[in-house]
């Protein structure tokens, strides 16, 4: 049968039904439980089946019927049970039916019955409706980015809206132009589509990039942690041989000096002796060779800054927490201490470290004396040295990676004393 210029148009559109719906799944569904290749056809399965079934019967209740059940074929292609999987894939054709509705309501389609045949006929008004569901499906995408706690620019924002309104407002224009033909008006609509599929594929593309780049830094950041860590323990285990074979030679000597009954001689021994037991401190022995590597590491000239530091950490060995996130937690409290215990006497310099993992919450707190003044700003505390920008920079990292995991700090400095608590739910 020949088809008319609105048969062409719809089919058009139907295939970029496609990249519709794979939209709005990716907004439920996140794995694949099969090869590729299988979801491609079911996709593809979608705008065949529907495409014969408009051609042939076109009655709505049928073609809604139809669409359900495509959907959750589709959606079989995916990891998950079949409770959420009735639950999204109502709620996907809900999100696809609802710019219709809307835009048939505009178009003067008012009287229209679920069981007779559709006499719907309004070329743009199809054209419109694809764009206003694709762009729905985009914004439900930054929503759902933006609540995972994914950075959304405002850029993403705008574009999802004024890519695809700004290619549909050209597509109306130049419908409306003079000397239009059926191959030019097919084309554009065509090319259309193109535009809106090819930027979105496009900025994928790039954020997919910038990921792999994230986790590469991810892994730099986790094999100079392992660097380290192996370093401090070859440095540790050479010391305490050195530290061995040194203490036998010095106790046969010592023993000599007892039994020629120099007493006095062997006090002078053992006072020199003393430095011998400062061999170089592991604070951090928990497993956990992130979290040991960056303890250890900050903390390795503690003793020659004759700063006393207690630690307790219990955490698991594996812990379900990104590494930038937990560096830019636990570096900064190291360092902002650190840093504070410079201008507090020698006597009284002390650290309290504590990180513990218990009933999904991680607990961490630092503990330490301060001299001077606690500066705020805005109802903030932006720190206590004169490098305030750069102090200031610390807590806000901190804060952002700790609202990351819906947990919260506390900060107390009463009685020359800073202290934070921190509470994350991993």
């Amino acid at each position: 049968m020949e088809l008319s210029t609105y048969n062409i148009i719809y089919l058009i559109s139907n295939f970029f039904t496609i990249f519709i719906l794979y939209r709005f799944t990716e907004l439920f569904f996140t794995t694949l439980r099969c090869n590729k290749v299988f979801s491609y056809l079911a996709y593809f399965s979608y705008f065949i089946l529907t495409s014969i079934t408009y051609l042939t019967i076109d009655v709505p209740i049928i073609t809604l019927c139809l669409n359900w059940i495509i959907i959750f074929v589709i959606s079989l292609t995916y990891k998950s049970i079949n409770q959420k999987r009735l639950i999204y894939v109502t709620y996907i054709l809900m999100f696809m039916l609802f710019p219709e509705l809307i835009v048939g309501v505009i178009t003067g389609y008012f009287h229209f019955s679920f069981f007779v045949d559709g006499d719907y006929s309004n070329s743009m008004g199809i054209i419109v409706t694809k764009i206003l569901t694709y762009s729905e499906a985009l914004l439900l995408r930054n929503y759902k980015s933006t609540k995972d706690k994914q950075n959304v620019g405002w850029s993403l924002w705008l574009s999802s809206i004024l890519i695809p309104i700004s290619t549909l407002a050209y597509e109306i224009m130049f419908v409306n132009s003079d000397n239009l033909t059926k191959i030019k008006a097919i084309t554009s609509i065509i090319i259309l589509f193109v535009i809106n599929i090819t930027a979105f594929y496009l900025y994928d593309s790039l954020s997919k990039s910038y990921v792999q780049l994230a986790k590469l830094s991810i892994l730099e950041t986790e094999n100079e942690l392992y660097s380290k860590q192996c370093e401090i323990m070859q440095t540790s285990t050479e010391e305490l041989q050195a530290f061995r074979h040194d203490m036998n030679n010095q106790f046969i000597a010592l023993s000599q000096l007892l039994s020629s009954k120099k007493y006095e001689d062997a006090e002078a021994q053992l006072s020199k002796l003393s430095y011998l037991t400062k061999n170089k401190i592991i604070y951090s022995t928990s497993g956990n060779v992130i979290i040991d590597g960056l303890i250890n590491y900050k903390l390795q000239n503690a003793i020659n800054d004759k700063i006393k530091v207690k630690t307790e950490i219990a955490i698991p060995v594996q812990l379900q927490i990104d590494t930038t996130d937990i560096v830019a937690i636990l570096g900064n409290l190291i360092d902002n201490a650190l840093s504070a215990l410079q201008d507090v006497s020698a006597e009284e310099r002390y650290l309290t470290l504590k990180v513990v993992f218990s009933q999904k919450r991680l607990i961490i707190r630092t503990s330490n004396p301060y001299c001077g003044d606690i500066m705020c700003k805005n109802g903030k505390i932006v720190t206590s040295k004169k490098a305030h920008d750069l102090h200031g920079y610390g807590l806000n990292n901190i804060a952002r990676a700790v609202d990351k995991y819906k947990g919260y700090m506390e900060i107390n400095y009463s009685d020359n004393i800073y202290t934070v608590d921190i509470i994350m739910y991993i």
